[in-house]
């Protein structure tokens, strides 16, 4: 997710090319691959038995090593060993700009500076975003009125993350009373704090993410697509009300909802987040509203 922000960044500012950029994230994928993938490689874990443990992140908000222990796939001290053999994906990217002669660490580090400043992050807030931790970065990008969102937020970002594009990241989140899209998928959750789930695009921009999570093409954002985005998203809302049930916090997930042909979502103070995913630019709207409306 670091990588995707700041090379973004850099692309923006002309310090290096979209074709440049192309070839880091590439050699960065070699760099940091997943942890289950080096699992295999090390002969500790089967193609099957890492698919398997893929599978259970979508109804288990954990890392891939939590829950390889869990199951007794791994040993505590097989993950740490794993672990220490994926690089700090600031120093990848630091590293993939000095091989290909395009930046020295320096020089980033000087870069990351005016990056700093024309976001207004402290260095705090740096350092979150070089963790590449979702849960310290999805905050950096909400209003500071949005923390009754910020839980679900980041389990939306972390899901998507984990199985839908690992290259993925948000932007500034902002809150309206109306957003123009395309296409809808919506799911309200009833109980004890109620609240609504959208995923909305422009265009085709929802297709990449409905097709990776449903595991076939799709070619154009029609009933079917937006069926798959609301079993993701069912996940994510079930991954949520999870998190909240053991603050003895009850909610009822409702059947989702779809809009082929929208042309706004309309509710009081949305929390929008938008998602860029595949290269596309998801809309993930959160509201408390009592009421939402899709025209």
């Amino acid at each position: 997710m670091f990588a995707s922000i700041v090379g973004k960044y850099l692309v923006s500012k002309e310090l290096i090319s979209p074709a440049q950029f192309a070839d880091i994230k590439q050699e960065m994928s070699k760099v940091r691959v997943k942890l289950g993938l080096i699992a295999i490689a090390e002969g500790l874990m089967t193609e099957r038995d890492a698919e398997r443990v893929n599978n259970l992140q979508a109804v288990m908000d954990k890392r891939f090593g939590d829950i390889a222990i869990e199951r007794g796939y791994l040993t505590t001290a097989q993950v740490e060993a794993l672990l220490k053999k994926q690089q700090n994906s600031y120093l990848a990217f630091a590293q993939c700009l000095e091989n290909q002669q395009l930046l020295t660490v320096s020089q980033l580090e000087m870069i990351m500076k005016d990056f700093q400043e024309d976001n207004n992050f402290s260095n705090t807030d740096i350092e979150d975003l070089k963790s590449d931790d979702v849960d310290r970065i999805v905050p950096l990008y909400l209003p500071m009125e949005a923390r009754d969102y910020e839980e679900l937020a980041c389990i939306a970002v972390r899901t998507i993350v984990r199985l839908i594009d690992n290259e993925a990241y948000p932007k500034k989140a902002y809150f309206a009373d109306e957003v123009k899209v395309n296409n809808v998928a919506l799911q309200s959750m009833d109980g004890n704090a109620p609240m609504y789930t959208v995923f909305a695009g422009q265009g085709t921009a929802l297709e990449p993410m409905a097709s990776t999570f449903a595991k076939e093409e799709f070619g154009k954002v029609d009933e079917d697509a937006l069926d798959a985005v609301g079993e993701l998203m069912n996940c994510i809302n079930g991954l949520y009300a999870s998190a909240l049930s053991f603050q003895k916090i009850n909610l009822e997930l409702c059947p989702p909802e779809f809009y082929a042909e929208a042309q706004c979502v309309k509710g009081q103070d949305m929390l929008v987040l938008p998602i860029v995913i595949k290269g596309q630019e998801v809309t993930l709207i959160l509201s408390k509203s009592k009421e939402l409306t899709v025209k």
